[in-house]
């Protein structure tokens, strides 16, 4: 039985941006370091087409016809959980359709039900530098595009030999307007060396806090998820005092609690601070656990936070 955590990362980027180059060659990377590969797509169309790019003896699972953010982010849970079931895996490689809000599919891979079987290590943004730089596109494109930047942990900044040393200069300026902690790496056909991944794959490790070079790295991942088990009640309105109050930015709170003042299970929503609880009626059981995703959140306080609403 696998005891540790899966390590997640989510492709992101435009269509055409070299997503599917990119993950090729992260699975050749990750299999020269010995570890077990799966790979989940998504295309919009009803035909897959990259995922003729995965080998043959990687697992790989795909979701057509429809946007993870959008119309399947039920599938890709049972996937993730189908993945976790039949496969002794190290390493997962989802990679998103272009129209993919990045946000959105973290908060698809973090469905309470496997907390603690999957951690999220990053999102890899793959840009387009002709198609940045030019910005032949809609509003509403552009804004895609800008948000698949801010919350990237790595921007992989595509096809530069298509673009003037100057405009490679802009657009780096640019990128680091809107994310100036990802770490950002200028690339043709979307050549990613090693070192590069290396540093995102110890990004987050727990034991990268007691490394300076390590923490210095650590500080890029700013979109965090993380998973606190729920062991005892708490009081709702408590609960929302302190979630109101930690410091941070919290796009999103979601999980199973008990409650002091209400026996059951609920399943607990929290978004832009607007919170559900809703008694959970179903006739499985689901161990109590509360799911944070959000930007700079300091993990430690959380916990101890957590653990004084439970005493």
């Amino acid at each position: 039985m696998k005891t540790k955590p899966i390590d997640l990362y989510i492709l992101s980027g435009f269509l055409g941006s070299g997503k599917s180059t990119l993950l090729k060659r992260l699975i050749e990377q990750e299999q020269a370091r010995g570890n077990k590969i799966g790979v989940l797509m998504n295309e919009l169309g009803e035909v897959s087409v990259d995922s003729s790019i995965v080998p043959k003896d990687t697992p790989l699972k795909e979701m057509l016809n429809g946007c993870i953010c959008c119309t399947i982010q039920g599938e890709l849970s049972a996937q993730l959980q189908s993945f976790i079931e039949e496969y002794e895996l190290d390493v997962i490689f989802i990679e998103a359709t272009g129209a993919a809000h990045p946000l959105e599919v973290v908060e698809a891979c973090t469905h309470p039900v496997f907390a603690g079987q999957v951690r999220v290590r990053g999102v890899l943004t793959v840009v387009n530098a002709r198609q940045w730089i030019e910005g032949k596109m809609s509003i509403k494109i552009k804004k895609l595009m800008e948000a698949q930047v801010t919350f990237a942990d790595l921007i992989v900044v595509n096809k530069v030999d298509q673009v003037t040393d100057a405009q490679v200069e802009q657009l780096t300026t640019s990128i680091k307007d809107l994310n100036p902690k990802a770490i950002n790496i200028p690339t043709t056909f979307s050549n990613l060396e090693p070192v590069h991944s290396e540093r995102l794959h110890h990004a987050a490790a727990p034991s990268s806090r007691g490394s300076e070079s390590k923490a210095h790295v650590h500080e890029h991942l700013h979109l965090r998820t993380m998973a606190v088990p729920i062991q005892h009640p708490v009081d709702r309105m408590e609960l929302l005092s302190f979630l109101k109050g930690i410091q941070g930015q919290i796009y999103r709170v979601k999980g199973f609690i008990h409650l002091k003042e209400s026996p059951g299970l609920f399943l607990f929503n929290y978004a832009y601070g607007d919170p559900m609880f809703e008694r959970h009626r179903t006739d499985q059981a689901y161990a109590p656990v509360l799911v944070f995703i959000g930007d700079d959140l300091d993990h430690q306080a959380i916990e101890e936070g957590l653990q004084q609403l439970q005493q």
